[in-house]
């Protein structure tokens, strides 16, 4: 239980960046002093790279440090300089966009403190200018730390061949400990501060740091740049522009929540704004970023529709569910996309790379998926798959929080690609399992969707007992853009661009419960140019 205090007082003063404590370690999580969280970068670009680390005096004041770059591990050459402020208002982190550096190239970095200390040496590099052969990127998404070693990290942060990592979001969980997971299912070693909720700046600052304890998550950061976007978590469960499922009117004042999470995320994972953007990988790719929930409309809610009959579920999906309105992304950002991905084509980028946080894929639920449930399942998992059986009986896609929610504004999401002529490839994550899509409008190609599965966070293994392979084929066979998917394992995704076709690789790790790298069989997919279809690999 929190202490007795004034929450809104609280809420306000962290909102306004007055609670600025340079914490110490808190349940020796973390050190508490020095440079507590190893180094990262992030947000590269042709010339420049973001560099990061945290740094903690034993006074607790801010301390300036200087940033160097080099192009060998021993920094016989240093190529680069800056100072930064580790400040105590950001609870020490510190961070530096570096530019004027040679494009294309990797470099080492580090970072020297006040009593002359030094930091970790990472590894970094900057995007290419003009005709470039290859990017191989590596997608992550939904990591809870309770539940699991983070195992694709220390995997991922092992290769070779891996250009920069994009992370789609739920880097972390919002809810107190023993929440999700609950007490019985959570790791042990793998503890999160602070132990309840996070909803001040303070919290989502422990929350962070708590996370970055993680030695496979910290390698990762050390060796390659990372562009990281929120989905929902960073935040609070199911976000919408003016409210999330899991914010109530007694945890205080959504607004100053949100700007608070923002803040901290840029703190730890250093990203521009607003989080869509373009860079682009030489002549290949353009890597586009979305932003799906802080400017979406609400989420819509298909239980009262369910419950009103076959008239009622028809009146929903004709005007509410397909409403020309609503909007995942806001009218700026469907905009500035259409814009966008016209652009990169016309100046001449092989591919359209565009990385968001939830599924696109047309996805509807089987007849035969009550069945998948096993022998005793709970009255809540039973209504919620009838539900979504009915509703997909009615045409109506299951999961109002992703694009399956918003028909419309996936229509022209698809228009605007197609309109372009984009080679379009789109990455997302949320779902917790893999899926691999063909996406169409009006009955034509659009490009396709390389759905990325959690590095720990549950997916429909948690509660169907059915043989994934079943639940593979039932869904394949009930979803016309449904190329394959994998319901029951954890890992990550690589997609790998070449001027004439990209790969899809989704690598499985065995095991979450304990620390390894491990993997198990994976599975391939391929699209070539101009064919905006993909085939299994």
């Amino acid at each position: 239980m929190r202490l007795e205090i004034d929450r809104r007082a609280f809420l306000a003063a962290a909102g306004a960046g007055l609670v600025l404590p340079a914490r110490p370690a808190l349940a020796n999580l973390w050190p508490a002093t020095g440079f507590t969280h190893s180094v990262a970068s992030g947000d590269p670009r042709q010339g420049s790279v973001v560099l990061w680390t945290r740094y903690v005096s034993a006074d607790g004041k801010s301390n300036e440090l200087e940033a160097q770059i080099s192009t060998d591990p021993g920094f016989g050459r240093i190529v680069a300089k800056s100072t930064v402020l580790a400040d105590a208002a950001t609870w020490g982190t510190a961070q530096v966009r570096m530019a004027g550096l040679p494009p294309g190239q990797w470099f080492y970095y580090r970072f020297v403190a006040p009593d002359k200390s030094i930091s970790p040496i990472g590894r970094t590099r900057t995007l290419p200018v003009g005709p470039t052969a290859r990017a191989n990127i590596a997608v992550f998404s939904c990591a809870n730390k309770p539940f699991g070693w983070f195992n694709a990290y220390a995997h991922c942060a092992a290769r070779t061949d891996i250009d920069l990592v994009v992370h789609v979001g739920d880097y972390l969980y919002e809810y107190a400990r023993g929440t999700y997971p609950e007490l019985a299912q959570s790791l042990a070693g793998r503890d999160i501060a602070p132990v309840t909720e996070m909803l001040t700046m303070d919290d989502y600052r422990q929350r962070y740091a708590s996370y970055r304890v993680d030695p496979g998550l910290q390698e990762l950061h050390r060796l390659f740049p990372v562009i990281a976007i929120w989905d929902d978590h960073e935040f609070a469960n199911d976000t919408w522009r003016d409210g999330a499922q899991n914010h109530q009117a007694e945890e205080g004042n959504w607004s100053a929540r949100k700007i608070a999470a923002i803040k901290v995320h840029r703190e730890w994972l250093p990203h521009e704004m607003p989080i869509y953007n373009r860079a682009d990988f030489g002549d290949l790719v353009s890597i586009i970023t979305l932003d799906s929930r802080t400017d979406r409309d609400q989420q819509l809610e298909l239980g009262p529709a369910i419950m009103g009959g076959a008239n009622a579920l028809t009146d929903f999906r004709d005007k509410q569910w397909n409403a020309t309105h609503r909007s995942l992304l806001g009218a700026t950002q469907e905009i500035w996309f259409r814009d966008t991905i016209k652009a990169s084509v016309a100046e001449g980028q092989k591919w359209q790379f565009v990385a968001q946080q939830v599924v696109m894929g047309n996805t509807l639920v089987p007849k035969q998926a009550l069945g998948w449930l096993g022998g005793t399942p709970t009255p809540r998992m039973q209504a919620y798959v009838q539900g979504g059986i009915l509703a997909s009986a009615a045409g109506i896609a299951s999961n109002m929080d992703s694009w399956g929610g918003y028909p419309q504004a996936r229509s022209r999401f698809l228009k605007a690609a197609q309109a372009a002529g984009a080679d379009l490839v789109v990455a997302s994550g949320d779902s917790h399992n893999a899926w691999a899509y063909n996406l169409s409008e009006g009955g034509q190609p659009a490009g396709v969707e390389f759905a990325g599965h959690s590095v720990t966070s549950p997916g429909y293994e948690s509660a169907l007992t059915a043989n994934p392979d079943d639940i593979r084929a039932g869904l394949v066979a009930a979803n016309p853009e449904m190329v394959w998917c994998d319901t029951s394992r954890r890992g990550y995704l690589t997609i790998a661009f070449t001027p004439e076709a990209t790969r899809a690789d989704w690598v499985f790790l065995q095991t979450i419960r304990e620390r390894s790298t491990a993997t198990g069989p994976g599975q391939g997919a391929v699209v070539k140019r101009g064919e905006r279809r993909m085939t299994l690999a």
